[in-house]
């Protein structure tokens, strides 16, 4: 695969301007106990409104859901491991059961209640920054339940643009995995990658060589209060 250069000033410019998430408004800080850079957050902040292509329509997903996030463990690390990553949390009140994509384990992480959606972002900010955990990213509420945000995206390219989509998934720090069917590709994140999987998709469209680019969501048909979700790619 040959390596293109991409200026690093102008990539990030790039990733900014093409971002699915916009800033809205947040609602009041409820006093709680979440840890103090939570409750550090200003109750006026702005909230991201997220957003993602399904064909030629740009499909809202709102506000980041505040009671429940996805989470990859680093690799290596035993159950009684992961549970001491979460008890430094205060805003965690748990695991709610697990599943997987082509390329991780992922856990829906409970969140306490009285979060508001600042607040959420501020977490996984924070969950970032852990060692012990190796991609965190937003839940979704609409009407087919709640929409998680994978590890993976699912892109489509141009007969001849492997190279190219390899050239973009490199400069923005995430990895081809493997051709799922004709020239439909898996994309994987962490969270030393330029963003999420939702991210990465919002980047590619409208990219040379890119005919289609989506995150491969995880849908929860239930609350988190229940115990199984079922994964499955929207169409």
């Amino acid at each position: 695969m040959r390596n293109i250069a991409i200026p690093f000033f102008t990539f990030l410019m790039a990733v900014f301007a093409l971002s699915s998430c916009r800033q809205d408004g947040a609602a009041p800080i409820r006093n709680i106990k979440a840890g103090p850079s939570l409750l550090r957050a200003q109750a006026g902040g702005a909230c991201q409104n997220c957003t993602y292509r399904f064909g030629t329509e740009q499909k809202n997903l709102g506000n980041v859901y505040t009671k429940q996030l996805v989470v990859a463990f680093a690799e290596g690390l035993s159950a009684a491991d992961e549970d001491a990553v979460m008890a430094q949390y205060k805003f965690i009140s748990g695991k709610n059961g697990q599943l997987s994509s082509n390329s991780a384990i992922l856990h829906n992480i409970a969140l306490v209640d009285g979060l508001n959606c600042k607040q959420v972002e501020l977490a996984m900010e924070l969950l970032a920054e852990d060692p012990g955990i190796a991609y965190v990213a937003p839940y979704f509420l609409n009407e087919s339940g709640l929409l998680g945000i994978s590890n993976e995206a699912i892109v489509t390219i141009e007969e001849g643009a492997a190279e190219a989509l390899g050239a973009l998934a490199e400069g923005y720090g995430a990895e081809v995995l493997m051709p799922l069917s004709g020239q439909t590709y898996l994309v994987r994140v962490d969270k030393s990658s330029a963003g999420n999987a939702l991210e990465l998709a919002n980047y590619l469209n409208g990219e040379k060589g890119i005919v289609h680019a989506e995150p491969d969501f995880l849908v929860s048909v239930d609350m988190p209060a229940a115990r199984v979700a079922v994964k499955k790619l929207i169409r």
